[in-house]
């Protein structure tokens, strides 16, 4: 695999994926995540992710289903940054807060109560530093902030604007493709 891939190769367009407004509510981001997984099922699209557009047209994020069903349990935001979310012992921060009722009391059971009050600007993953690239970097790059970050994709900028997403499985992908033709499994 060369050291200097552009990630222009990978990166996906902002037109290849649905859009939604800023300030769409629970519900119209979960018929339309619906609709792009039912079209991510059929083959028709690659991709089950939403971006997020602002009143003036621009596209200012992503939402996928996980950042939707974090949406859920609007306690989390009170002391988690969804755009860093961070511990080094995640679950038993978690564990020790649903102990204490503070976190996820009765999440499905308020569920529709919540689904309609939430609006996705309020739950909405914005590009930060360490999960955004420059159009104009290379694969290594990106390859330290998915491992760093844990990342599912990246929001590529030109000049402070986004305009696309270097998705992991692409990366993943490319990379097995090198392996498969590359590299010689021992016998």
């Amino acid at each position: 695999m060369p050291d200097r891939f552009p990630i222009k190769e990978l990166m996906v367009d902002l037109k290849e994926f649905y859009t939604i407004s800023i300030d769409s509510t629970f519900i119209e981001a979960h018929a339309a995540l619906e609709k792009a997984r039912q079209e991510f099922q059929s083959g028709l699209k690659k991709y089950q992710i939403l971006m997020v557009k602002d009143n003036s047209g621009h596209v200012i994020g992503k939402l996928s289903p996980m950042d939707l069903i974090q949406g859920l349990e609007p306690k989390y935001r009170n002391i988690i940054d969804p755009n860093s979310l961070r511990f080094k012992d995640a679950l038993y921060v978690i564990e020790s807060m649903k102990t204490q009722k503070v976190l996820w009391d009765k999440p499905l059971g308020n569920l529709c109560r919540t689904a309609q009050h939430a609006k996705i600007k309020d739950f909405l993953k914005f590009p930060v530093e360490g999960h955004q690239i420059s159009e104009d970097s290379f694969l290594d790059e990106a390859l330290h902030l998915f491992v760093v970050g844990r990342h599912d994709s990246l929001f590529v900028l030109e000049n402070k604007k986004l305009v696309g997403l270097l998705v992991f499985s692409d990366v993943y992908d490319h990379i097995s493709q090198k392996i498969t033709a590359e590299c010689q499994l021992p016998s």
